[in-house]
């Protein structure tokens, strides 16, 4: 049974801060939470296709790389939100958490960058300014997640090998790679799930 948002709530509000971050690249995204018509939904974004994008029409969240004018992550996350999709945090956010630092260095052809995700809970719902970077904006209801009959496998090639990974498909859109471990960690913290590829490592 999916818990009802104030309990969603305070158990990321819950969750302890990380250790320091571990020199790399930086990057940060916010994944965003509300109450919606359907129950708890996080908010995801479809990325516009361009070349050079590794995550070129992928669905993810609003962030990118920390710049020199971030003064720590989660400036970066605030930045970067506001840039693509045009909504301050600071007015319509409520930061519950941080989860653990993806690690995106899985291609040797590629440095090895840190994503950390920030939580939020997003007290009012503003209109949406996309930019370049951004092609759709989707509200994902957290009990679709929560359902394993709507996981399923997604298979991709990478370098003439065909590779498969977990995936949900909701709305047309396919929901997988980095993003789906921010996800995993976001469900296994408020509901107790325990998933093979959910990142969870605090230690």
């Amino acid at each position: 049974m999916l818990l009802d948002f104030t309990q969603i709530i305070e158990r990321l509000a819950a969750v302890p801060p990380p250790l320091e971050p571990v020199p790399s690249k930086r990057a940060a995204v916010a994944m965003s939470l509300r109450l919606g018509l359907r129950g708890p939904e996080l908010l995801m974004i479809q990325r516009a296709v361009r070349a050079g994008d590794p995550w070129s029409g992928h669905m993810g969240f609003p962030g990118g790389r920390r710049d020199a004018t971030d003064d720590s992550d989660i400036a970066c996350a605030k930045r970067e939100t506001h840039e693509e999709i045009g909504v301050d945090l600071d007015v319509y956010g409520q930061l519950i958490c941080q989860l653990s630092d993806v690690n995106t260095g899985w291609r040797a052809d590629r440095p090895e960058m840190l994503v950390a995700p920030f939580v939020y809970n997003m007290v009012e719902t503003p209109a949406f300014d996309l930019n370049h970077e951004v092609d759709d904006t989707l509200w994902v209801p957290l009990d679709f997640l929560l359902d394993e009959t709507n996981r399923g496998r997604h298979q991709w090639d990478w370098r003439g090998d065909v590779l498969e990974s977990d995936a949900f498909s909701y709305d047309g859109r396919l929901i997988w790679g980095l993003s789906l471990l921010m996800i995993d960690e976001l469900l296994t913290i408020i509901s107790g799930r325990n998933t093979a590829s959910a990142p969870v490592n605090r230690a």
